[in-house]
């Protein structure tokens, strides 16, 4: 949309044209385009109804869900399409445009998906209009635009806005310049500049255009004219000298080949349904069909014919014998041909189901099957002059005769009649007939004209017209002679009739040497006779009985003579009357006469009573005067009969001796016919014998394109085939997801494509490679941020030869992804490996025969390996287990295998006695079988100290029952009323005695302040003591926590209490050595905390 708002808005409001705008979406889509439009132009956009009759500077819209064609100067809307309207309505759109408006028809496409539009930009070129395309470079989707270029058939390729412009160029130029069909109303430098011209492509091309349509051939070169804004053919004949590219373009608009599969679908339903099953009925199983195209185009007819026959030879016949011959003039066409490839709408007449049998689809279009591929042969053929095909049981020629003059569609009539066999089929176009060639066909199917042979006498095949070839230092007398040869071939027998006639009015014939006629006058008939039998153009079959014997002795004298001979007061018998005749016999001649070779007959009837020479007299004569005289001619006619007839004598001997030795020579010619027999017997089988080589050879090149074609399509790798210029050469899928390729981009240079890479110059980079020959190989980006591996390398041939370069693009966005995280996670790994506190040690087993582990190999060990073993990296780092540590202990091995091989997660803590330490041990397979990774950490320390604590505990527990007791006792002494200072002296002694502890205390419970008071100490050092005279309950000591729970409390290390940094209670502790901590509390009977 945003393109065709660009060429609207550069449209002036009074350009004096009518705009159809055609979008080419689903049905089901709501469109804008009015609206938008009406946005960027100031003329009318209108929508498009049932039918709607065009305006100049008005924009008519439709709908998607319409089906638009132009009729008579009317749109024409219709809401039911077909299926294949569906998928190609632009070119629908444009087939009916170009049949309405001809040359004053302009097609443009712009920014789109797929390929609607070429096949009807086709159409539009055919009848003399003309074609614009949105360049590539600048299209939002180069799809539609690019498969319009590949037609090979578009006048120009421009930026969207200067488009307009150039189609006002294009309308401006319409008409002003004309050139006269008639030679003689054409000026004199336009004559020359004609002939030059018609030079120049035949010298540039080799194709000689003098037996086309004049009128066809100087509409083209107007069109040319005006494209190139010229201003007559003087001027352009200049244009095509200096521009030699102009010639190329100049064929194009000559040769444009248009068609499309079944085309006329009522036509081909006659060869289907009437015309093969006549022609393959009556075959034996080992008889071949042969068909010839005669002007295939790009060979969707051919194609067409090919699908017919595989449908009905399926049960009749071996499609094997199927032989096809399509021939073009144009090589351009030829090839396209032989590839087979066609877009979605070039195969928009072919049926779903034929598409699914006889096509494969490839990208954006359809390949024809390789089977009906081989039943064709393309060719590059004229058959206006080179042999034909022989022996051929049908000819389809469409379209191509209309574009042929008189003369050569007669000759081309006389050499399909040579090449088909007897009741063969020629299917000509809807605006073709062979009415002219009745002598030689009869309509088979008039209305879809199709004709078929007539059995007729043996005809020699018509020796086609030699090409002269144009030397510029020929004298003027010769190229006179060639011109006045040229006219003599151009004349018609009514020019040269008219000639002949300039002197003599009454009734007569011209007939060659052969005495065949040629050419009658309007009057001459009524003294001919058909009769019974074949049919005859021979005069004396035709001629009166009463004129025979004298019009014969008249013409063989007159050519014998080389004179005019007259036979003069004949009598022949009409209907209702007897006429008296003199007949004048006047041969031509003369060497440089146009009509040499002809014998001019003239009937001239005269009155009986102005004849000086009366041979019949009167009424009142005699009777025998008047026998007398007609006995005296008579005698006069044996006379020159017998003269002739011993002049035929003589030459009939003469013509007998020359026989004899021409018998001689046959004799002779056919010894050597005999011998060249042998040699080609020979030849034959030596033939047989490379045939059959061939064969093989296509088979297994066959099954190599196979599989070549499986591997491009499989393996996910982009890859461009560049020849020496850097021309595309072949590429796979893949490589469409980078560049912007279809099929008809083989042949065009790399640079011409664009593509979705980041500043990446490849054809620098194969121009290196060619010089050098080596291989480039880097990353390049693309512009969606993914990442690709470019390799460069040259193509060689088996025969080590460089025939171009080869590009691959390999996508490693994932790998890099995948690498980058995996480089990070080396970094994490690494960092944890070289910082973390426990060692690590990646081994693997080692086993003997039987498979059972004697030892284990550290392949890789950290930092912390050493702190915690004290061995050194690089002495255990590679290094076996028995090498490192001798006198290891076998379980220590045993235990590794079965981690290692059976795959189990062991944790366990074990002494190793070799090392006096003990370990924290984690173990783990680590992948690949064998192969293992530790994890552990020195736990001696700990082992130590848990002994020391079991140690302590059993004595602590020995002590706790003495306490008891002491308890018990202190009870008593403190009811029985003592000093209460020496009996808490004395207890707290006792006491610390009796546990083996190294200081303790007694403190007792004070209601009044809720506070526990020091009463009794015994190594404690005076800080501490200080400390704990009183202890509230916000405390965190041992005491406070025992006062709270009313229970005995105990600790083996007073760190496990959670004590801040700087707390008190921990300096306390500390002050006094103390480690561990246990705490009684005194309570009364009645349950209350005494201390």
């Amino acid at each position: 949309i945003k393109a065709m708002q660009e060429f609207f808005r550069q449209v002036p409001a009074d350009s004096g044209m009518a705009y159809v705008a055609i979008l080419h979406l689903s049905p089901n889509h709501d469109s804008r385009l009015a609206e938008l439009l009406r946005q960027v132009t100031p003329m009318p956009v209108l929508a498009i109804t049932a039918k709607t009759k065009l305006e100049p500077n008005c924009v008519y819209i439709g709908s998607p869900d319409q089906h638009l064609s132009m009729v008579d100067g009317f749109i024409v809307s219709s809401q039911n399409m077909q299926e294949e309207d569906r998928r190609a309505p632009i070119d629908i759109f444009f087939r009916t445009l170009a049949l309405s408006h001809g040359a004053n028809a302009v097609c443009v496409i712009l920014s789109g998906t797929g390929a609607n539009g070429s096949m009807g930009l086709k159409r539009v070129k055919e009848s003399g209009g003309a074609a614009f395309v949105q360049s590539p470079r600048e299209a939002e989707y180069n799809e539609m635009p690019r498969n319009a270029i590949a037609t090979d058939l578009v006048d120009e390729v421009l930026p969207v806005a200067d488009i307009p412009g150039r189609i006002l160029l294009y309308k401006g130029n319409l008409g002003t310049v004309q050139i006269p069909v008639e030679a003689e109303k054409r000026a004199e430098d336009q004559q020359h500049a004609l002939r030059e011209i018609f030079t120049h492509l035949r010298l540039r091309t080799g194709h000689d255009f003098s037996n086309y349509k004049r009128p066809t051939l100087l509409r083209r070169i107007e069109r040319r004219i005006n494209m190139r804004n010229l201003p007559d053919l003087p001027a352009y004949a200049g244009y095509l000298q200096q521009n030699p590219d102009e010639i190329t373009a100049l064929l194009k608009d000559l040769l444009i080949s248009v068609t499309n599969f079944f085309r006329d679908k009522k036509s081909f339903d006659v060869i289907e349904q009437e015309v093969l099953p006549r022609i393959i009925g009556g075959k034996k199983a080992e008889e071949q069909v042969r068909l010839w195209i005669a002007g295939c185009a790009t060979g969707e007819e051919a194609y067409s014919l090919a699908m017919l026959c595989a449908e009905r030879t399926l049960s009749v016949i071996d499609a094997s014998k199927i032989q096809i011959f399509a021939t073009d003039i144009d090589e351009t066409a030829i090839s396209f041909a032989r590839e087979g490839f066609y877009t979605i709408n070039d195969a928009a007449d072919v049926s779903p189901e034929r598409l699914r049998r006889f096509f494969n689809k490839e990208g954006d279009g359809y390949r024809v099957r390789r089977e009906i591929r081989e039943m064709i042969l393309f060719a590059n053929h004229n058959f206006i002059k080179d042999p034909p095909f022989s022996h051929l049981d049908l000819i389809s020629c469409r379209n191509v005769l209309i574009y042929l003059n008189q003369t050569a569609q007669e000759r081309v009539m006389e050499t399909f009649h040579f090449a088909l066999k007897p009741g063969g089929f020629l299917f000509l176009g809807l605006s073709e007939s062979a009415d002219g060639a009745s002598d030689l066909y009869t309509p088979f199917s008039r209305e879809y004209h199709v004709f078929q042979t007539r059995q007729v006498t043996m005809r020699a095949y018509p020796v086609p017209e030699s090409i002269p070839s144009f030397n510029y230092s020929q004298t003027a007398a010769t190229v006179s002679i060639v011109q006045e040869q040229r006219v003599r071939e151009r004349m018609t027998l009514g020019d040269l009739h008219q000639r002949l006639l300039e002197q003599y009015a009454p009734p007569s014939v011209v007939v060659n040497e052969e005495y065949e006629i040629v050419h009658l006058s309007e009057r001459a008939g009524r003294y001919l006779q058909i009769t019974g039998g074949e049919p005859s153009q021979n005069l004396l079959k035709l001629i009166r009985p009463e004129l025979r014997l004298e019009l014969r002795s008249a013409l063989y004298q007159a050519v014998q003579r080389q004179s005019a001979v007259e036979a003069r007061g004949l009598k022949v018998n009409l209907d209702d009357h007897t006429e008296t005749l003199h007949i004048h016999v006047r041969p031509v001649f003369r060497e440089n006469d146009a009509a040499r070779g002809f014998i001019l007959i003239v009937f001239e009837r005269t009155a009986e009573e102005r004849s000086q020479n009366e041979i019949v007299v009167s009424s009142d004569e005699p009777v025998a005067k008047q026998l007398e005289e007609e006995l005296m001619r008579v005698k006069a006619q044996l006379r020159a009969s017998i003269e002739q007839h011993e002049f035929q004598a003589e030459e009939l001997k003469a013509s007998n001796e020359e026989l004899q030795a021409m018998n001689e020579e046959l004799r002779s010619a056919a010894e050597e016919l005999e011998t060249s027999k042998e040699e080609l017997q020979s030849i034959n089988e030596e033939l047989r014998t490379v045939n059959q080589e061939l064969k093989v050879k296509v088979e297994e090149t066959t099954l190599a394109s196979n599989n070549l074609q499986n591997l491009i399509n499989s393996v996910d790798i982009g890859t461009i085939f560049l020849d020496r210029s850097f021309r595309v050469a072949l590429f796979t899928p893949q490589a469409r997801t980078l560049f912007n390729l279809i099929p008809n981009d083989i042949g065009r240079p790399l640079s011409d494509i664009t593509n979705r890479l980041d500043n990446s110059d490849i054809i620098t980079d194969a121009e290196t490679v060619l010089e050098k020959l080596n291989v480039i190989e880097r990353e390049v980006n693309s512009i969606d941020g993914r990442l690709f591996m470019m390799r460069v390398l040259p193509y060689r041939t088996e025969e080590d030869r460089i025939n171009g370069v080869v590009v691959t693009f390999f996508d490693i966005t994932e790998r890099k992804k995948s690498e980058e995280a995996l480089r990070k996670s080396e970094v994490r790994y690494r960092s944890l490996f070289n910082s973390i506190d426990e060692a690590y040690a990646f081994c693997e087993i080692i086993t003997d025969d039987k498979g059972i582990p004697v030892d284990y190999r550290m392949l890789e060990v950290n930092p912390a390996f050493e702190k915690t073993t004290g061995l050194k990296p690089e002495a255990a780092q590679g290094q076996t287990g028995k090498e490192v540590i001798p006198d290891i202990d076998a379980s220590w091995i045993e235990t590794f295998g079965k981690v290692a091989l059976d795959g189990l997660v062991m944790r366990f803590e074990k002494k190793m006695d070799a090392l006096g330490k003990w370990f924290d041990m984690y173990a783990a397979p680590a992948g690949k079988k064998g192969k293992f990774t530790l994890v552990f950490t020195d736990i001696t320390e700990r082992k130590q100290t848990e002994e020391a604590l079991r140690n302590s505990q059993s004595r602590l527990a020995q002590e706790l029952e003495r306490m008891q007791v002491l308890q018990s006792a202190s009870s008593e002494l403190i009811r029985d009323g003592f000093d209460a200072e020496n009996i808490y002296s004395g207890i707290m002694t006792a006491a610390t005695r009796l546990m083996h502890a190294d200081a303790g205390s007694i403190q007792m419970y004070s209601a009044q302040n809720n506070k526990l008071r020091l009463i009794a100490s015994t190594g404690m050092a005076s800080e501490t003591i200080q400390y704990f005279e009183w202890v509230g309950p916000e405390a965190k000591s041992v005491c406070a926590i025992a006062a709270k729970r009313k229970e005995r409390f105990f600790v083996d290390n007073i760190s496990k209490l959670n004590y801040e940094k700087k707390s008190k209670d921990l300096q306390a502790y500390q002050q006094s050595g103390v480690v561990a901590v246990q705490s009684t509390p005194l309570i009364s009977r009645s349950g209350n905390l005494v201390g």
